[in-house]
């Protein structure tokens, strides 16, 4: 947790992010429910490795919003306001992912309130926000801003399409991998 915390540059960046991707590569496995950078293990190598996957089924539906991220998403919240089951599904993941990456370019929690001038809202909003206004450049960490501003403002933009409040206008993870070797290559860091 703490490494996805610390400055690590574009290529490192790049590389968690594209190993987090990957594991909804076929056959597509159950919705993991949980997926958060806590939740990404770096090893020695900083190879990420993706820990408590599986849990999800295993979690009271009472609880679930407490324990599991993916219950954070929009479409979970609305769905717990009806007190009904909450399917989560890959679009969930998606969504947990997009902010897993948008902790990674702002270098802020997702829980992280920011003031700004229509008062506190959390990442995902300021980052929505900051993509309709064409103002991206101002939620990337200046460290990551200074090593790849332009490819990190091309990861915003995937993160926002990830965090989409509608599960079916986001990418699946699939599209999100390949968008964001795309950005990759592009930058020379692949």
């Amino acid at each position: 947790m703490a490494y996805l915390h610390e400055k690590l540059g574009m290529p490192t960046m790049r590389f968690v992010s594209m190993d987090g991707a990957d594991f909804d590569a076929p056959p597509p496995p159950p919705p993991h429910g949980n997926l958060k950078s806590g939740n990404i293990l770096l090893d020695a190598n900083l190879e990420p490795h993706i820990a408590d996957y599986g849990f999800f089924p295993l979690v009271n539906a009472p609880q679930a919003p407490q324990a599991l991220f993916a219950f954070r998403s929009p479409e979970a919240v609305a769905v717990l306001q009806q007190q009904q089951r909450v399917p989560v599904s890959a679009r969930s993941d998606v969504y947990c992912f997009g902010v897993v990456l948008l902790e990674l370019i702002t270098g802020r929690f997702p829980s992280q309130y920011l003031l700004n001038a229509r008062g506190g809202t959390d990442v995902v909003h300021w980052a929505a926000a900051a993509v309709t206004e064409g103002s991206e450049h101002e939620v990337i960490d200046p460290v990551i801003a200074a090593a790849g501003g332009g490819s990190a403002v091309q990861l915003v933009r995937i993160a926002v399409e990830c965090t989409d409040p509608a599960p079916e206008s986001r990418p699946n993870m699939a599209e999100v991998a390949r968008m964001v070797e795309e950005v990759a290559s592009a930058s020379g860091a692949s």
